[in-house]
């Protein structure tokens, strides 16, 4: 039986924004299990880094527990929880400090949770580097010397550095070039396996998930629509906006094309800002409504706990 590594029970966010409540997260519920990817999908606005941050310990969240290791997190926590729970971005120019040498940052884990003896933490640097596919001699430049992919690799050895069970990826090769963005990829399964680690995937890009995760969780407007293992979701999605999200992926053959869901595009649909608070967040967008799905908040069902769908009208 897979063990559960970390769990996010009725997860909710809300932000103030002026005089109104912007609701972020709404209940999310989600079990990672140790050793797997779980990829978490939608679009920009989906509250995917919001649901990040709060299990990074980030942000607090406004109700809900997070478990790790079968503890409950505290809001506050400590130094060897935050070693536990390490974070790539999106973008490296960002996080890594243009001020502070590649040196700095990668041995800045290895100082603060004394991690090896202060003689070796260069030597343990160098290795980290070689561990990701780089020279020890960039120890001594700076990030502006570095391509893309070079500065999220170094990303990478840094959040390795804090021998971390697992890491939370937000949209790591989104600013990468395509080719670039297949190289990282490949690391990070290589990585994966000879760590044991264990990856949360936060992306808005589905062809990326389908080669790198175990399982995919599919957030709207802050909620879990579908949940499943990654194979299943492609192969039969069940809530439509999942099905628009395929629909909607480039292919390049039409082997692929035949595969793809049917999707009865609508450009008003596709433009709705309209949030429901009644029943199903979709509905406004979705062209096979039904009268419940206005007035009835769809759940996830419990008919197959392997594959669930919040949906009135499932595909």
């Amino acid at each position: 039986m897979a063990e559960t590594l970390l769990e996010a029970m009725a997860l909710t966010k809300v932000y103030r924004v002026g005089n109104h409540m912007v609701h972020a997260l709404r209940g999310v519920d989600l079990t990672i299990e140790r050793g797997e990817c779980m990829a978490v999908v939608g679009e920009s606005g989906s509250g995917k880094t919001t649901l990040g941050n709060l299990l990074l310990g980030i942000e607090p969240p406004s109700a809900g527990v997070i478990r790790f290791q079968d503890r409950e997190m505290p809001a506050k926590r400590g130094r060897e929880l935050r070693r536990c729970l390490q974070v790539v971005q999106q973008n490296p120019m960002s996080t890594l400090n243009p001020k502070r040498t590649i040196y700095k940052s990668v041995s800045l884990p290895l100082a603060v949770h004394n991690l090896v003896p202060r003689g070796e933490i260069r030597e343990r640097a160098a290795e980290l580097l070689r561990i990701v596919g780089l020279s020890p001699d960039y120890l001594d430049r700076y990030p502006g010397a570095l391509s893309g992919g070079q500065r999220q690799r170094v990303a990478l050895a840094r959040a390795l550095a804090a021998e971390p069970d697992c890491i939370v990826l937000d949209e790591p090769t989104s600013s990468l070039d395509v080719s670039v963005q297949a190289r990282v990829l490949e690391l990070l399964v290589e990585l994966q396996q000879r760590f044991s680690l264990t990856y949360l995937f936060i992306t808005h890009d589905l062809s990326v998930v389908r080669n790198i995760s175990t399982r995919v969780a599919v957030l709207y407007r802050g909620r879990v629509v579908e949940r499943g293992a990654t194979e299943s979701v492609f192969a039969a999605p069940r809530h439509r906006y999942t099905q628009m999200l395929l629909s909607s992926i480039p292919v390049v053959s039409e082997d692929e094309e035949r595969i793809k869901p049917d999707w009865s595009w609508d450009k008003e649909m596709a433009g709705s800002d309209r949030v429901s608070e009644v029943g199903c967040a979709f509905f406004p967008r979705c062209p096979y409504v039904l009268d419940t799905c206005k007035s009835k908040l769809p759940i996830l069902g419990d008919e197959d706990s392997e594959h669930l769908s919040a949906c009135h009208n499932p595909g």
